[in-house]
C-alpha cells in the first residue's frame, strides 16, 4: 500500500514536467513559425526592391498600351432599364431580348435594325443589348444586384426576382437611348406569342372584374335585406322574438371588403400593367463613358505587372529552373 502511494506521488511530478516540456516546445515552435514568416517577408520585400526597376518598366508599358487602346477605340456609354413582365415569365422574356445580343455579337446589323424598327445608322451606334436577372440575396423582396455575369443560381439564400428584370444597353451615343428603348419595346410587343398570351390575360382580368362586381352587387342586396327587412321584422316563435345574429352581420361586412380589395387589385392590374411589359425604371443618360482611360489602364497595368513579375522571377532563378527542368 505504501509503495503504491509512493508511485502515485512520483507520477504527478513527472506528469507536470511533461506538460511543461510540451508547452515549452509549442512556444518554441510558434516562435520559429513567426521568425520564418518574418524572414520570408523580408526576403520578398528585398527581392521586389531590387527588381523594382524592371517592374516599373513593365507598369509603364501597361499605361502606354492602355493609352494606345484608349486613343484607337470609341467611347461607349452604359445604362440600365428595369422592366416588369406582365404576361410571360422572366426567363422567356430574357431569352427573347437576348436575341438582340446575339445579333450584335454576330454583327448582324440588318436583323438588329429590323427587330428594333430602327434605321441602320442608328443601329451602328449600339454596342450591345443584353437582359439579366435581378438578384435578391436574402429573399426579403428587395433587389440587391444585377446578375450581369450570370454567376448566381437560385438556392436557399439567393433567388431570381420574378417581379422585375434588367436590360443593359451600351451605345456610342447616349442621346439615342430613348430610341433604343422604343426599339426594345417594339421588339417585345411584336412577338405574336407574347401578344396572344397578354390578350388572353386581359380578357380573363375583365371577366374576373365583372364577376367580382356581380358578387358585390348580390352581396350588397343580401346585406340590405338582412339589415332592413329581417332584422326589423324579426321572427316570432311561441311568443319569443328572435333577431338576426350580429355575428352574421359582421361576416357580410368582412366579405364585402375582401371583394372590394380583390376588385381594386384587379383594376390596378388592368390599368397599370395592361401591356406585355411595364417600364419600372427608364434609362438614365450616363455621365461617364464605360471604357474610360482608368478602366482600360487597370486591366492592362495588372496584365503587364504579372508579365513583369514572371519575367524577373524567371531571370533571377533561371539556373534553378534549368536544373529542375533537366532533372525531370
Amino acid at each position: 500500500m505504501a509503495k503504491e502511494l509512493e508511485n502515485k506521488n512520483q507520477q504527478r511530478p513527472n506528469d507536470e514536467i511533461d506538460l511543461l516540456e510540451l508547452f515549452n516546445k509549442m512556444g518554441k515552435g510558434i516562435k520559429r513559425l513567426f521568425i520564418n514568416i518574418w524572414d520570408i517577408f523580408l526576403k520578398v520585400t528585398v527581392f521586389f526592391i531590387r527588381k523594382s526597376p524592371y517592374l516599373i518598366v513593365f507598369i509603364i508599358l501597361g499605361f502606354l498600351v492602355a493609352l494606345l487602346k484608349f486613343n484607337t477605340s470609341d467611347r461607349f456609354y452604359s445604362s440600365d432599364m428595369i422592366l416588369r413582365s406582365n404576361s410571360v415569365s422572366n426567363a422567356d422574356m430574357i431569352a427573347h431580348i437576348n436575341k438582340l445580343h446575339f445579333y450584335g455579337e454576330e454583327d448582324n446589323k440588318q436583323a438588329l435594325a429590323q427587330s428594333l424598327n430602327l434605321d441602320s445608322a442608328e443601329v451602328e451606334n449600339i454596342v450591345g443589348i443584353e437582359a439579366f436577372w435581378i438578384i435578391d440575396r436574402n429573399r426579403d423582396g428587395i433587389p440587391d444586384l444585377v446578375d450581369d455575369r450570370n454567376r448566381y443560381d437560385q438556392d436557399t439564400t439567393v433567388t431570381h426576382m420574378s417581379s422585375r428584370f434588367d436590360i443593359r444597353v451600351k451605345t456610342l451615343q447616349p442621346q439615342s437611348l430613348d430610341k433604343v428603348r422604343d426599339g426594345i419595346l417594339h421588339h417585345i410587343n411584336t412577338n405574336q406569342f407574347f401578344e396572344k398570351i397578354n390578350r388572353i390575360r386581359l380578357v380573363q382580368l375583365r371577366e374576373r372584374i365583372a364577376k367580382t362586381e356581380t358578387e358585390l352587387s348580390e352581396l350588397d342586396s343580401l346585406q340590405n335585406y338582412k339589415y332592413f327587412e329581417e332584422r326589423q321584422k324579426g321572427k316570432f316563435s311561441e311568443g319569443q322574438m328572435v333577431f338576426l345574429s350580429e355575428q352574421e352581420t359582421k361576416l357580410f361586412h368582412g366579405s364585402v371588403f375582401e371583394l372590394y380589395q380583390s376588385k381594386q387589385n384587379l383594376d390596378r392590374e388592368l390599368d397599370i400593367y395592361s401591356e406585355i411589359v411595364t417600364v419600372l425604371d427608364d434609362f438614365t443618360p450616363p455621365a461617364q463613358p464605360e471604357n474610360s482611360y482608368l478602366d482600360i489602364a487597370k486591366s492592362w497595368v495588372i496584365l503587364f505587372f504579372v508579365l513583369g513579375l514572371f519575367f524577373v522571377i524567371t531571370i533571377s532563378f533561371r539556373k534553378e529552373l534549368i536544373s529542375v527542368y533537366k532533372k525531370y
